[in-house]
């Protein structure tokens, strides 16, 4: 319907330009035409005296003349005209005449006035003609505009039902097989058109998005399975302990129990906090407020207030701050600190410097075994334990396997990027990890 109201005005307005500019034409070629012929007949008088009668306009027998003096009497006129009184009349100062009050019976017609002095008579001259050519163009048009403008928006909207139906149609074998898709099917892909117009890319980016939201969904059932997994872990736990000691209460050693139940229930809240860390990293909602923190600063107050199983050597600037989150920047530091004490043999070092002049970086280094160059990316991952050593150690979210890809969506927060290489790259003897966070400098 929108495609035949475009047509429709479309070839409304065209239409009208047509005709108007037509029958503009017409009548500036004949009002040329008389001017011409009244210029012929100015041109034909001789020492005051016009020849009777006037000379007939050439080609065109309906033409007529009259030359007209200042009191209204007519001094010569053409064959087709003679013995008639004025016809016209011109008033002082204007170029258009009109009609004698005597004319009578001489239909539709246009004329042209031209005033000129024979001799030493001021006469106006005279030249008219019928428009019945104008009449008959205009009525031709009207007559063939009345078939072959339908016949155009027939036309017209028939090739546009077919264009338009044929451009849409790979729309709606899209659409069949979008509705058909669901949470079970992500695999599935919507069909791609061969050409490269609008609906080619829809369809490219469309399947584009389902892969995301396959990869997604994934994601997020490895997820859930393997917190369900380590939820029931310290849950089976605690419910064992309990148990045991209900069984006998009189000879359970309830001390040592509870000692038990509540170093599980301590492990299950730290899981239980990661997740909900997590939940929020995916939500883009990790960072609550950005403000300038200073880094160093900030690094010196956690190693001094958290409780470490080796001491840690601190080479920290004060005065290089970042913008983000304290608490999440805190939460980022303590979970490196306490994944390089987990494994360090004697030694761990935190280093905070400016590298470049619009970065900071921050370095957690240990002595400890080091991760192999295949799983430097797959520590990150959730989940991920690449040594057995990373069982149930000390620290915020030790033995969950979250500490370091909570980390990573700290950093990733805050614009940054982290990677981990051998503290000793370039001595086969000596091994070791180095976490090396890079984040941007307030301000700059």
């Amino acid at each position: 319907m929108l495609a035949t109201l475009a047509i429709t005005v479309t070839v409304a307005v065209a239409t009208a330009v047509l005709v108007a500019t037509l029958v503009s034409s017409v009548r500036s070629n004949v009002t040329t035409t008389l001017n011409t012929y009244a210029e012929s007949v100015a041109h034909s008088a001789v020492d005051g005296r016009w020849p009777t009668p006037l000379p007939p306009a050439p080609g065109d027998p309906g033409m007529w003349a009259q030359v007209v003096d200042s009191s209204g009497r007519v001094l010569a006129a053409t064959q087709n005209v003679a013995g008639r009184p004025a016809m016209y009349m011109l008033t002082a100062g204007s170029t258009s005449p009109k009609p004698s009050p005597t004319l009578v019976g001489h239909g539709d017609e246009q004329v042209v006035a031209q005033r000129y002095v024979a001799g030493s008579t001021p006469v106006v001259v005279y030249a008219g003609g019928p428009t019945r050519l104008l009449s008959i163009l205009t009525s031709d048009i009207r007559g063939h505009l009345l078939y072959t403008v339908p016949l155009v928006l027939l036309g017209a909207i028939g090739i546009s039902w077919l264009l338009i139906g044929r451009t849409l149609r790979p729309v709606e074998h899209m659409r069949a097989e979008a509705a058909e898709i669901t949470g079970s099917g992500l695999h599935r892909r919507i069909p791609e058109p061969d050409s490269d117009d609008e609906i080619g890319r829809l369809a490219r980016t469309l399947n584009t998005m389902l892969g995301r939201l396959e990869d997604s969904a994934a994601r997020q059932r490895r997820f859930v399975a393997d917190a369900s997994h380590e939820l029931r872990t310290p849950v089976t736990a605690i419910r064992t302990t309990l148990e045991v000691g209900l069984a006998h209460p009189d000879q359970a050693p309830w001390p040592e129990l509870a000692t038990r139940a509540t170093a599980e229930a301590a492990r299950l809240q730290r899981l239980v906090d990661a997740l909900l860390v997590l939940a929020r990293a995916d939500d883009d909602t990790l960072i609550g407020r950005r403000e300038p923190v200073d880094l160093g600063r900030l690094a010196r107050t956690v190693v001094d207030a958290a409780p470490a199983r080796l001491p840690v050597e601190i080479d920290a600037l004060p005065g290089i701050k970042v913008l983000g989150d304290a608490d999440q920047l805190t939460r980022l530091i303590r979970n490196l600190l306490d994944n390089a004490d987990s494994h360090a043999d004697s030694w761990v070092r935190l280093t905070v410097a400016e590298a470049e002049p619009d970065t900071v970086v921050l370095e957690v280094a240990d002595d400890g075994p080091g991760i192999a160059p295949a799983d430097q990316e797959r520590v990150f991952d959730r989940f991920v334990r690449v040594q057995a050593a990373r069982d149930r150690k000390s620290g915020a979210t030790a033995g969950t396997g979250l500490g370091l890809s909570i980390a990573r969506d700290i950093v990733t927060a805050h614009g940054g990027t982290i990677t981990v290489d051998d503290t000793h790259p370039r001595d086969e003897n000596r091994s070791g990890a180095k976490f090396t966070v890079r984040l941007p400098i307030a301000g700059r």
